[in-house]
């Protein structure tokens, strides 16, 4: 480790930028946006599942909990079979479009219109005897299969989660007020060990780190110096955050590190903890892993007790 006096330019940003309603939280996909230069390994298929899981959850049962909040009045009745208002509501925003400009009564009265008719054109199906046909049956067990999920996994997360326990994930994240630890640093990315020790060579001689790295290095921050800005624990690869944690700001690694895209010369600008953000800026977030957290350890549970076979796409036996 050496001690490097040049300047290179920094960049950084909060990743929390958008307050969101704890119910909310269970629906927004909005990513939240960090910078690592060097790519890092995506998050694993059973993570993104969940994830897909949990906003197709809210999406789909949103209209339900606002329900059972306000109620549900009957608007209309076809041959004793009651219209409630939600189905004519979600009808009037699908045709509000094609009708701007209509009162809003017009449209009302126009989406009452459509569903019943369409509770006309469901009767007429089930006299004809529709209802009993193989591939009905079929995709009715289906969409049934999907609609308890939903019901069941949304239903178990209400009853786990509440503002009290988002509070307390946050104060363990935040500790002391404090936010997560950000790490400035550049470097050089080259393709071997050699052209890696002689840059350090030209550092050594009081080499300017950003020209270097603008001649030298092969990695996307070339352009910028080599700056990485400010990154946070995880961002980067394990060997990286390791060797740029263990210098003192201003210094740089006097031995290349070797990460799966080549060798890099590391400079460290500094770290902080910067102060933790607002909780209503952060609550949707804290909420989403929250959900996820509890969601995979329900389904652990499910698989540990469950008989599953797996098979091949051509049914035969998966071989172990």
């Amino acid at each position: 480790m050496r001690l490097y006096r040049g300047a290179v330019a920094e960049t950084s940003g909060s990743p929390f930028n958008d307050p969101v309603n704890a119910r909310e939280a269970l629906t927004s996909t909005r990513p939240v946006s960090m910078l690592p230069a060097i790519p890092y390994p995506p998050d694993t298929e059973a993570a993104c599942s969940m994830r897909l899981l949990l906003f197709a959850l809210a999406a789909v049962l949103a209209p339900a909990l606002a329900l059972a909040q306000t109620g549900d009045p009957v608007v209309a009745k076809v041959g004793g079979v009651p219209v409630y208002k939600s189905e004519v509501d979600r009808q009037a925003a699908e045709i509000a479009p094609n009708m701007q400009g209509a009162p809003p009564s017009a449209i009302y009265q126009t989406a009452r219109e459509r569903v019943i008719d369409s509770l006309l054109v469901f009767a007429a199906a089930e006299a004809a005897g529709m209802d009993q046909q193989p591939d009905f049956q079929r995709q009715l067990t289906q969409q049934r299969r999907t609609l308890l999920t939903q019901y069941y996994m949304l239903e178990y997360l209400q009853e786990r989660i509440d503002d009290a326990k988002i509070r307390a994930l946050y104060d363990r994240t935040y500790p002391g007020g404090k936010g997560k630890l950000e790490i400035r640093a550049s470097h050089i990315l080259v393709a071997d060990e050699e052209t890696a020790r002689n840059v350090i060579a030209e550092l050594d001689k009081g080499g300017d780190f950003a020209a270097l790295a603008e001649q030298h290095s092969i990695g996307p921050s070339k352009s910028r110096g080599g700056s990485l800005g400010a990154f946070g624990k995880g961002a980067m690869i394990p060997a990286f955050e390791k060797a740029a944690l263990a210098l003192e700001p201003g210094s740089y690694t006097t031995d290349p590190i070797k990460t799966r895209f080549g060798w890099h010369v590391i400079l460290l600008h500094g770290t902080e903890r910067p102060p933790a953000p607002d909780f209503m800026q952060v609550r949707g977030p804290m909420a989403r892993q929250l959900s996820e957290s509890i969601l995979q350890e329900l389904l652990g549970e499910l698989r540990a007790d469950a008989d599953i076979e797996l098979f091949n796409p051509d049914g035969t036996a998966e071989s172990q």
